[in-house]
């Protein structure tokens, strides 16, 4: 069963605006934070001091500053709110990789199968309270089987709120209606009905209670969210990040401050990471090392690999050249390895006895070369589906793995060679050459490239290529493509060139055919 953190953040405008500038947000004056809209301007946060003074949220400034004149006032700034509430709730990761904001001043972390690692689900919820005291934060945590449980023992219940395992629906029996996400036009409609408290809805038959609502959508709705509360249909949670295939974590009681120390204990994560892929027989793809420090901030490293991968020595490599670039501030006390995306792995000879999986396999330095020069700056050739030469492959990143992909599909990486040889080179564009022949549709006897005569000795050919028609439909027909016919040539320097005759000698060619160079031949 899932089990998820609630924290609500009461005073987080506020709150977030003193941490960002300090002067701004006096300890000895009532302060509110508004915004304007249809009906003015309105509260939209206060702190302690005009709280106590009667000034209440949602109020409009007018009438706040008649009842206290002494009330001070700044614009609020909701976009910098949600920036920092999600870089917050992006530091939580260190709780549960499954976490995201919650409204405007909350945030859910999914903790399920990580309370061990703290000693337990009361120590979990200490520990996550006392580090965002000592960041200045006022929070309320709590923890049920479902968001919408922690939702409500986070906003009306003591803190901290822990409903055991299968004890949610007893834990919110007391708590008032509001406490279900409702409209305030539901819940004081609800008060009316005399339905005050969230047990009082338990034994109500449904029926009735639709009967008593004028709309049937309100009444949708009380169901829906007492049916998400006690976990008898599920609510969509979006993760803030896409959540990895494994995990792994450690926590340091001494935070770690040293580049030295950090490299030691990824490499332990990593040694534990590849214990569980290899034990599913598994391999990594995409790894990513999350560090959390005590000041609140994260970092990431992230890497990525073009075959699946169980080997910590490999994975260590790729993540430690970007470690070293890393600042740990104030110390780092939360490591998170992460297998963001796995493949199953399969058992390939790549080496015979005497040569190294170095030698045989150039993954490793793939891997290498995309990670640190970057993974759209080292590509590859893949095949496409086309007789075109030029249009046969295409190049792709280096990660993508092409041709693993198609071999587990049970295609061959490259089809098998058919007809005269290729070159392995070919040129960027064909260049254009004068040519000199024996008979207008024989091969060339002699050709003139970039300014040099070649005496051809050699000649192979022609291999037919027609265009693709299906792709030139509705183009103009003075751009559409022209039959080729490629020769394989050998001058008296014993060089090899690939060139090619577009065009045919006959009366249905407007144009005269023309020679082109396409390739060389080692």
């Amino acid at each position: 069963m899932k089990r998820i953190v609630s924290v609500w953040l009461p005073l987080w405008p506020i709150e977030r605006l003193r941490r960002a500038t300090p002067a701004a947000v006096p300890d000895d004056a009532p302060l509110a934070l508004v915004e304007s809209g249809t009906h003015g301007i309105r509260i939209s946060a206060i702190n302690m001091r005009a709280a106590t003074e009667g000034v209440r949220v949602g109020q409009a400034l007018a009438d706040a500053r008649a009842m206290l004149p002494a009330l001070l006032s700044r614009p609020a700034e909701p976009r910098l709110d949600r920036i920092a509430l999600l870089k917050l709730a992006r530091w939580c990761g260190r709780y549960g990789p499954a976490r995201h904001a919650d409204g405007t001043d909350g945030l859910w972390i999914d903790i399920t199968g990580v309370a061990h690692l703290y000693g337990g689900e009361k120590r979990l919820l200490d520990d996550l309270s006392a580090r965002l005291s000592r960041f200045g934060l006022t929070a309320k945590a709590a923890l049920a089987d479902t968001l919408g449980g922690a939702h409500a023992l986070a906003r009306f219940a003591p803190s901290p709120a822990i409903a055991p395992t299968g004890r949610t629906e007893a834990q919110l029996a007391a708590l008032p209606v509001e406490a279900l996400r409702l409209e305030p036009g539901v819940v004081l409609l609800l008060k009316r009905l005399g339905l005050k408290r969230i047990g009082q809805l338990y034994a109500l038959p449904r029926a009735t209670l639709e009967r008593r609502f004028r709309s049937r959508d309100a009444a949708a709705a009380v169901l829906a969210r007492l049916d998400q509360a006690l976990g008898l249909t599920p609510e969509p949670r979006r993760p803030l990040a896409e959540l990895p295939a494994l995990y792994v974590q450690r926590g340091f009681a001494d935070p770690l401050i040293s580049t030295e120390g950090l490299e030691a204990e990824a490499g332990r994560l990593t040694q534990e990471l590849c214990a569980v892929l290899d034990a599913r027989a598994l391999g990594a793809r995409a790894i990513t090392l999350s560090l959390y420090r005590a000041d609140g901030t994260t970092a990431q490293v992230r890497a990525g690999l073009s075959f699946a991968c169980c080997t910590a020595e490999h994975l260590m490599a790729l993540l430690k050249e970007k470690l070293a670039t890393l600042d740990a501030g104030f110390g780092v006390d939360v490591l998170a390895l992460a297998a963001t995306r796995v493949e199953a792995r399969t058992a390939q000879q790549t080496a015979l006895a005497g040569r190294s999986e170095s030698d045989a396999d150039p993954s490793r330095l793939i891997d290498r070369l995309a990670n640190r020069l970057g993974q759209n700056r080292v590509s590859r050739f893949a095949p496409r589906d086309s007789h075109i030469p030029e249009r046969a492959e295409a190049r792709i990143p280096a990660l993508q793995n092409f041709a693993r992909a198609r071999e587990r599909t049970g295609e061959p990486a490259w089809p098998p060679q058919r007809g005269p040889a290729r070159p392995p080179f070919l040129l960027a564009m064909p260049e254009p050459i004068r040519v000199m022949a024996e008979v207008p549709d024989g091969p060339p006897a002699r050709f003139t490239w970039r300014r040099v005569k070649h005496r051809v000795v050699r000649a192979h050919g022609p291999e037919r290529i027609a265009p693709e028609w299906w792709r030139e439909i509705g183009i103009d027909t003075k751009r559409i493509s022209r039959t080729r016919d490629y020769y394989r040539l050998e001058d008296d320097t014993g060089a090899g060139y690939w060139v090619f005759r577009e065009g045919l000698y006959h009366a249905e060619e407007e144009e005269a055919p023309t020679w082109f160079l396409h390739g060389l031949f080692g």
